[in-house]
């Protein structure tokens, strides 16, 4: 992961909360090797072959994944959407960020985000998969119930 030291930098924060395959459950884990910046938590699905268990990123197509927002400001410091709409193999986009810097003010997850070439996880989404997104991974305001549609690397809240 890269971290971003411009000022007041936000990147989305994202944690597979419940999400199957990140927990050995069922459903692939595949690496991406990423063709453009990209925060944790965008989707994804699998492009060319790299190398081994190495895949090109493709951005999902808009109208391909819906979800739900379960609760918000949650104990992940985020807001948790439950995915109730995932037509085709979608994968949840993940790094663990980890800072080499001693300072709390460079440890924020808000700085982090995986750069262009970076190699990332892609965890295999079912229906039922709750992830935990930040206020930066969406479009529009969270709110409890609201349902959300995945377009361009965001979760764009529904009317």
């Amino acid at each position: 992961m890269a971290i971003d030291f411009t000022k007041n930098a936000t990147h989305a924060v994202a944690f597979p909360s419940k999400v199957a395959s990140a927990m050995g459950q069922y459903g692939h884990v595949i690496n991406f090797k990423l063709l453009a910046n990209a925060d944790n938590g965008v989707l994804g699905t699998k492009g060319d072959y790299v190398s081994f268990d190495q895949y090109k990123r493709v951005e999902v197509a808009d109208n391909k994944v819906e979800g739900v927002i379960r609760e918000i400001n949650n104990s992940e410091g985020g807001s948790y959407v439950e995915f109730t709409k995932l037509d085709g193999q979608i994968f949840f986009v993940y790094n663990t960020p980890k800072s080499p810097y001693p300072e709390a003010e460079l440890r924020d997850e808000a700085l982090f985000y995986n750069a262009n070439g970076d190699v990332t996880q892609g965890m295999e989404l079912h229906l039922g998969d709750v992830v935990s997104l930040s206020d930066a991974a969406f479009t529009g305001t969270p709110a409890e119930g609201k349902t959300v549609k995945y377009s361009a690397g965001k979760y764009v809240v529904q009317p």
